[in-house]
């Protein structure tokens, strides 16, 4: 017969309460084990009251291709045109201000390297020195040098404030003697006499012809406008034309309207160059004393002066 103790067949109640006492501990155990949810609804909701550190967002920065610049073509200087100033400085030989306006080529005051032939330019009795701009000189010559028919020249523009008969004034010695030091310092000038002309119209005319033999060693053209010489210069013509040595004299362009009270005038200067084998361009246009008639041929003129600058 076995000696094994036989399991109790009757509950004792201490064993029922272990019992109980340990299913209990089962279920609060598995009650506080919550398993991961597969369903993205049933995640925990973020409090929005709560403060949350987020990483600021980069700000959106528009790269440039490297080449853009060359593709997206810049202002042409050229096309902009050029400028008018006007310009006043103390003349010793006046004792007052002398004014002049300057035209200065496209592209002047970016090309810093780059200097200019100059031209003067007179204008006529009774006038200022806007009548050349009111002629169109600036507009013309914005468009010949933007097309390449001319390079780009300085183009100075005196005033004559008084119509005084030449030989009582000042005016062409205050030209040659103070503006033309005024205008190669201050402005980039090729101060080489085959760089620099001078011309005008009418009275303007008369001065550029007188000023251009008396100082032909500083301005290698004269343009003649119209021209009616001063009735004090016509005898000197002969003598300047003797006295100037003939690979010194300036070339001359001569030019005048038939219907001009002065067309004979100009003719016998035009004469006496011819006699004196003095190199220059006669024109004699129709039309008279005018600025229409000054208007008409101003590009002819531009293109005269800048030539073999």
């Amino acid at each position: 017969m076995s000696k094994r103790q036989a399991f109790p067949r009757t509950l004792t109640p201490s064993f029922v309460l272990l019992t109980a006492a340990l299913i209990c501990l089962l279920f609060l155990l598995g009650c506080s084990i919550k398993p991961v949810s597969q369903n993205p609804a049933q995640t925990t909701p973020i409090d929005l009251t709560k403060s949350i550190k987020v990483s600021p967002t980069p700000p959106q920065v528009n790269v440039t291709p490297q080449n853009e610049q060359e593709i997206t073509p810049t202002r042409n200087c050229l096309s902009a045109g050029g400028s008018i100033e006007e310009i006043n400085f103390y003349s010793p030989t006046l004792e007052t201000d002398f004014f002049y306006k300057i035209y200065l080529p496209p592209c002047y005051g970016s090309s810093t390297d780059q200097y200019y032939p100059v031209l003067y330019l007179l204008h006529g009795l009774s006038y200022d020195n806007q009548q050349w701009i009111r002629l169109g000189l600036a507009d013309q010559l914005d468009a010949m040098i933007e097309s390449g028919q001319v390079s780009p020249f300085i183009v100075v523009l005196p005033l004559e404030a008084r119509f005084d008969p030449p030989e009582l004034s000042f005016f062409g010695d205050v030209v040659v003697n103070e503006l033309l030091p005024h205008i190669d310092a201050n402005f980039r000038t090729l101060s080489e006499k085959t760089y620099r002309a001078i011309g005008g119209l009418s009275r303007g005319a008369a001065w550029s012809v007188r000023i251009g033999f008396e100082h032909y060693e500083i301005f290698s053209k004269v343009g003649a406008h119209s021209l009616p010489l001063f009735k004090s210069d016509v005898g000197h013509i002969q003598t300047w034309l003797t006295q100037i040595p003939e690979e010194d004299l300036p070339l001359f362009y001569i030019d005048i309207g038939r219907d001009d009270p002065e067309w004979q005038s100009a003719l016998s200067f035009a004469n006496q160059l011819d006699q004196n084998a003095v190199p220059h361009e006669w024109y004699l246009f129709n039309n008279g004393h005018s600025e229409s008639y000054w208007s008409a041929h101003l590009t002819q003129y531009l293109r005269w002066y800048a030539r073999n600058w």
